[in-house]
């Protein structure tokens, strides 16, 4: 949890340095930084507790990191945006339908 406070202290800098002109910032791309790695937080808490829907967490977080940094050409709108966020998580919910209890099973003996 202090990572996260750093890492909102650090954001909170950033910001301010936009503002200033200090740094070429826009507040799309600070808030696109924050919620990127708020959805690749939760997808990692989701799958270290041994539930597959935190791929689809994940897959937008990393989705949202590319849009940010316009990584391989991605500039998307807001539709594709949430169009992005229904698809990663219906690869997740997918993938728990899938693979189910035996997935837990199998991660279970990989913790013991």
């Amino acid at each position: 949890m202090k990572a996260f406070a750093i890492f909102l202290i650090l954001l909170g800098v950033l910001a301010f340095l936009g503002i200033f002109g200090v740094m070429n910032l826009t507040f799309g791309f600070i808030l696109g930084i924050f919620f990127a790695i708020l959805f690749g937080f939760e997808g990692i808490r989701e799958l270290i507790g041994r539930r597959l829907i935190g791929i689809g967490s994940l897959l937008f977080g990393i989705f949202l990191i590319l849009r940010a940094f316009q990584l391989f050409g991605i500039n998307a709108s807001f539709s594709q945006l949430f169009l992005g966020f229904i698809a990663s998580y219906l690869i997740g919910i997918g993938l728990q339908i899938f693979f189910g209890k035996r997935f837990i099973r199998i991660k279970k003996e990989w913790f013991n």
